[in-house]
C-alpha cells in the first residue's frame, strides 16, 4: 500500500491555482506532494513521469484543453487517476464529456473552498478504501494459493510414500494442477538437503529450510515439467521430467551457495516411466541422498549406489556378527559390519551426520549384550575415543574400518577366554552325550544343561573335537550300532531304537552312508 497520495493541479489562472494549492495543504496526512502547473503540455509530461493519484484540471487551457488531456491520460495502461474537472462553463455537454472521460466530479467556478476540500477528502477516503479492499483481496488470494499448494504437496507426497495406482479421479486432479506429464513422460526424483550440521534451534532449522526452498523454487521456474515439495524429514524433493538433471542440480546448488552460503547434497532416483513408480523413485532418491551425505559426495545417482553394493543375506545381522565374533571369524565380522552400516545409511532417516555414529554405537552395545548372553563373557564399556572417531568419520568405509577393528579386538578377548575353559566344557558335553545318545539329544538341550549358548557350544565343539556336534553324535551312535550288530542277537529295528533312531529306514540310510553297507550286510559280513 502506498502511504502518500500525490495531487496534480492544472489551472492557467494564477490566483485560482494558488488558491486551490493553499487550500489543500495540511488537508490530510496521507496527501503527499501537491504539484501545480499552468498548461496541459507540461502536465502531460509530469503525469507520464509521476502518475499522480488525483488530478484536478480546468477545461480551458492554452493550446491543449483539459478534456483533450484527459482523453490521452485515460489511454495510459494500468493508470486510473481520480479526476476532478473545474470550469466556468455551466453547459451540460461539458459536464457529460468530463464524466465520460472518467472524471468523478465537475466543479463550477467560483467554488466554495470548504466544499472543495470536502470533495477532495472524499476522494482520498475512496482511494484508501480501494487500497484496503485490494489488499484484503490480495491477502485472500495468497492464502488460497498457499492452501492449494499445501493440498497439492500433501497429495503428491502421499503418492510418494505409498504405492498408488493411477485412477480417473487422480488423473483429473493432475490435470487441474498441470502435472499430467507424470503420466506421459519419463521422470526422476531428486532429494536434496544442506550438508554440515543441523541448526540447533527449530526456528533456525525452519529459516534454513524456508530460504533454501525459496531459492530452489525460484531457480526451478526456468525448468519445465518440475515440481518441488518438502517431506516430513525436512528434505526437499524435486520431481522432474526435465532432461538435463546436471544442469538443474548445478543451478540450484549455485544459487543456494550464492545467496545462503550453504552446500547441498543430492540423491537422484533411476529413470521412471509410470505414475505408479513415484513410490520407488522416492525411496531411491532418499537412499541415494543418505548415501551421498554419509560419504560427503555432492550428488549420487541410485544406480551408482546399487552397482557398488553387495547382495543382501536374509540372516539376522546381529546373530551373524555375534557368532563371528565368538568364533574369531574375521570375514564373517566384516560382512556383518558391511551389511549393518549400509542398512543404517540406506534405510534410516539420518537427519545429520552424528546420527550415523550414534546408530553404530547403539549397535555395538546390542552385539556386546548378545555376546554376553551367548558366552557368559562380559565385555568392557565402549571407549570414548571410538565414539569420537566415529563422529568424525570421513566416509562410510572409514566407519566400517573402525567397527571391524573394534570387533576384532573384542573377538581376540573373547576367544582367549574361551580357549581356557573350552576343553572342560566339551568334556562335560561328551559325558552327557554318552549318557543320553539313545534319547532325542539336541545341541540346545546340552547347551541348556551346561548353561551356555548353543552357538558358543557349537563353536567350541568344532574347535576342540574337529567335528560338528551332530557329526559327533551320529558317529557315537553308529559305533554303538556296529557293536550291537556283531555282538548281540537284537533285531535291527531294536538296535535302531536302542541308539535313538525310531525311524528304521532313516537309520538304514545313515548307517550305509557312514559304513558303506546296510545294517543287514554289516551283520552278516557281506
Amino acid at each position: 500500500m502506498n502511504p502518500s497520495i500525490d495531487i496534480l493541479i492544472i489551472e492557467d489562472e494564477g490566483e485560482v491555482l494558488e488558491g486551490i494549492r493553499t487550500s489543500l495543504q495540511q488537508l490530510d496526512p496521507s496527501i503527499g506532494h501537491i504539484y501545480a502547473i499552468g498548461n496541459a503540455e507540461d502536465a502531460r509530461e509530469m503525469i507520464r513521469t509521476l502518475f499522480p493519484r488525483i488530478i484536478v484540471t480546468d477545461i480551458v487551457l492554452p493550446r491543449l484543453s483539459g478534456l483533450e488531456l484527459l482523453d490521452e491520460v485515460m489511454q495510459i495502461s494500468d493508470y486510473e487517476p481520480k479526476v476532478v474537472v473545474i470550469s466556468s462553463y455551466n453547459e451540460f455537454s461539458y459536464a457529460q464529456r468530463s464524466l465520460q472521460l472518467g472524471a468523478l466530479d465537475y466543479v463550477l467556478k467560483p467554488f466554495d473552498k470548504a466544499e472543495f476540500k470536502q470533495k477532495l477528502l472524499k476522494i482520498v477516503a475512496m482511494i484508501h478504501e480501494e487500497e484496503r479492499q485490494r489488499f484484503e483481496m490480495q491477502h485472500r488470494i495468497e492464502h488460497a494459493q498457499m492452501g492449494t499448494r499445501m493440498l497439492m504437496d500433501q497429495y503428491i507426497l502421499s503418492f510418494c510414500t505409498k504405492k498408488t495406482q493411477l485412477q480417473e479421479h487422480i488423473y483429473h486432479r493432475l490435470q487441474l494442477w498441470n502435472l499430467t506429464w507424470l503420466t506421459t513422460s519419463s521422470y526422476h526424483l531428486m532429494a536434496f538437503g544442506v550438508s554440515g550440521e543441523v541448526p540447533e534451534s527449530d526456528k533456525d532449522m525452519e529459516l534454513q529450510l524456508f530460504s533454501v526452498g525459496n531459492i530452489a523454487g525460484e531457480t526451478m521456474e526456468k525448468f519445465h515439467s518440475s515440481y518441488l515439495l518438502k517431506n516430513v524429514h525436512n528434505r526437499w524433493i524435486v520431481i522432474t521430467a526435465y532432461p538435463d538433471l546436471e544442469e538443474m542440480m548445478e543451478a540450484i546448488r549455485h544459487n543456494v551457495r550464492k545467496y545462503q552460503r550453504h552446500e547441498l547434497h543430492f540423491g537422484v532416483s533411476g529413470t521412471m516411466f509410470s505414475f505408479q513408480a513415484l513410490f520407488d523413485a522416492y525411496e531411491q532418491s532418499n537412499q541415494a541422498l543418505r548415501w551421498a551425505a554419509a560419504n560427503r559426495k555432492p550428488e549420487l545417482y541410485y544406480q551408482e549406489m546399487e552397482d557398488g553394493l553387495p547382495e543382501r543375506t536374509t540372516a539376522d545381522v546381529n546373530e551373524r556378527c555375534a557368532a563371528a565374533l565368538i568364533s574369531g571369524d574375521r570375514d564373517g565380522m566384516v560382512r556383518a559390519v558391511r551389511d549393518k552400516v549400509e542398512s543404517i545409511v540406506r534405510l534410516t532417516q539420518l537427519i545429520h551426520r552424528k546420527q550415523l555414529a550414534q546408530n553404530c554405537l547403539d549397535w555395538i552395545m546390542d552385539i556386546q549384550t548378545l555376546v554376553n548372553e551367548k558366552s557368559g563373557i562380559y565385555l568392557d564399556q565402549i571407549s570414548l575415543s571410538l565414539w569420537e572417531r566415529l563422529e568424525c568419520y570421513e566416509s562410510i568405509d572409514s566407519v566400517k574400518h573402525e567397527l571391524c577393528a573394534y570387533f576384532q579386538d573384542l573377538s581376540d578377548k573373547v576367544t582367549s577366554q574361551i580357549s581356557g575353559t573350552g576343553n572342560a566344557i566339551i568334556e562335560q558335553a561328551k559325558v552327557m552325550i554318552g549318557e543320553e545318545f539313545d534319547k532325542d539329544i539336541t545341541l540346545q538341550g546340552i547347551a541348556d544343561k551346561l548353561a551356555i549358548h548353543p552357538v558358543w557350544l557349537s563353536h567350541l565343539f568344532k574347535k576342540e573335537t574337529g567335528q560338528t556336534f551332530s557329526d559327533y553324535v551320529i558317529e557315537l551312535r553308529i559305533e554303538k550300532a556296529r557293536r550291537l550288530l556283531r555282538e548281540s542277537n537284537l533285531k535291527i529295528y531294536e538296535i535302531a531304537s536302542k541308539i535313538g533312531y525310531l525311524d528304521l529306514q532313516h537309520f538304514g540310510k545313515i548307517f550305509k552312508k557312514r559304513t558303506g553297507m546296510s545294517p543287514k550286510e554289516y551283520r552278516y559280513g557281506k
